[in-house]
């Protein structure tokens, strides 16, 4: 039987910009993504000291992570920056810095590597591994190696890069586990004591189980664990679809023990907030073809074209509308993924309303065999892309733009799988 554990790091964004920086250890705070900001004059409490802070005041921006001290204030991941300042006045807002967390994800991962038979990763701070092997196929053994990860992560990643551990033979049992002790727990969970550990656990800290779903199931009568196994599975079935085996299985702690392999990406987008309004069609096809080369890179750094192009406009009351388009040739420059989506784009689009998001993806990809393949009728266009993509791989995405696109800034996002300036 195998045993996996799963590890999650806690307030990962907060911690990792405490760790960096110590002035800001025992204070609460809170990343934030990109918005439009000033600056302010905060003041910060550290013991009876009172800290004049300059920090950024965030618009438009809400709370990627909370430090622990915030979050006991009542400070929520999602919230808006606005909103946590009120429950929270003294809270220094701290805008996020994704090479610096890139860097932490890269370290964590090569510890897991270390130890594990092999590793999953779930998101940018948490991850699977099984130790079946490692550990001898022993929970004690098990327990012994969790700790000796968590020692080589406060080594390397630092004191404050804290993680919570689940240890269990299966995926969501670890990943239950290491949800009911945070922060900086660990709990193992062998086989035998599975299906009593469910039990103790409230249905909405299964993954998987959102609010939507949580509400379907109280219209069921199931309101916690042991209410949900005396539903049928034919009623699961008829009222989730597929996903009613999960439910079933859950229940009783069972799941997957395998990891999985990353796949190759259906589609590669980008999308952007603007701090402001785009009001004019120069303004968003600037920023639209700025998106698009971004993608383009991507794609190229992958070994991808694309067949399809989409595209997303949010306005500044939150309506929108998307759209996709089969291109007539594979496409892989910015330039062409831009213009193909402006052609629809311009048709639709309402600038009186102001434009508040752009997104483009490139769909349908397929693999393109060798680095010229794709060029034989445009080696020229293929030597100055090539040249570019050296550039970008050495000094990141913002290392060199177009003429036109001059005047787009955009900041790195600080969730999610990939950075921008990652494949």
């Amino acid at each position: 039987m195998a045993i996996i554990l799963h590890l999650d790091f806690n307030s990962y964004f907060a911690s990792v910009e405490q760790q960096a920086n110590p002035f800001l250890r025992g204070l609460p705070i809170a990343v934030a993504g990109k918005g439009r900001h000033s600056i302010d004059v905060a003041m910060a409490h550290r013991g009876s000291q009172r800290i004049r802070i300059d920090q950024l005041s965030f618009q438009r921006s809400v709370v990627t992570t909370a430090s622990r001290e915030a979050k006991k204030r009542g400070v929520k991941t999602a919230m808006g920056t606005w909103q946590a300042r009120k429950i929270c006045p003294e809270m220094l807002v701290i805008p996020g810095d994704p090479k610096k967390y890139g860097e932490i994800t890269s370290r964590f991962m090569a510890i897991l590597r270390r130890y594990a038979d092999s590793v999953q990763q779930f998101s940018t701070d948490e991850a699977f591994a099984d130790i079946t092997c490692a550990s001898g196929g022993d929970y004690l053994g098990a327990t012994i190696l969790a700790q000796k990860i968590r020692a080589d992560i406060k080594d390397e990643c630092g004191e404050y890069c804290t993680v919570s551990i689940g240890i269990a033979a299966n995926k969501f049992l670890a990943k239950l586990a290491s949800e009911s002790k945070k922060p900086n727990g660990l709990t193992c969970v062998p086989p035998h004591e599975a299906e009593d550990f469910v039990l103790t656990r409230p249905l909405a800290d299964f993954c998987g189980i959102g609010r939507r779903i949580e509400k379907h199931l109280e219209r069921l009568g199931a309101t916690s664990v042991a209410t949900l196994r005396r539903l049928p599975l034919s009623l699961l079935l008829s009222e989730f679809k597929s996903y009613g085996y999960f439910l079933f299985n859950s229940a009783r702690g069972l799941g997957s023990d395998e990891l999985e392999a990353i796949d190759d990406p259906k589609s590669i987008g980008n999308s952007y907030t603007f701090p402001h309004d785009l009001k004019t069609d120069h303004e968003i096809y600037q920023n639209l073809l700025a998106l698009a080369d971004r993608v383009a890179w991507r794609m190229r750094k992958q070994k991808f074209i694309a067949t399809h192009v989409s595209g997303y406009v949010r306005y500044g009351d939150f309506g929108g509308y998307s759209f996709h388009r089969r291109c007539k040739d594979p496409l892989i420059d910015g330039l062409e993924i831009a213009n193909t989506t402006w052609e629809v784009m311009k048709e639709k689009i309402d600038i009186t309303q102001g434009v508040r998001l752009i997104g483009v993806s490139a769909s349908g990809l397929l693999p393109i065999g060798g680095s010229d393949s794709l060029f034989d009728k445009e080696r020229r266009k293929a030597r100055v892309l090539q040249a570019l993509d050296k550039v970008t791989d050495k000094y990141g995405s913002g290392a060199w733009q177009r003429a036109s696109t001059m005047k787009t800034s955009f900041k790195e996002r600080v969730s999610g799988w990939h950075y921008d300036h990652e494949s």
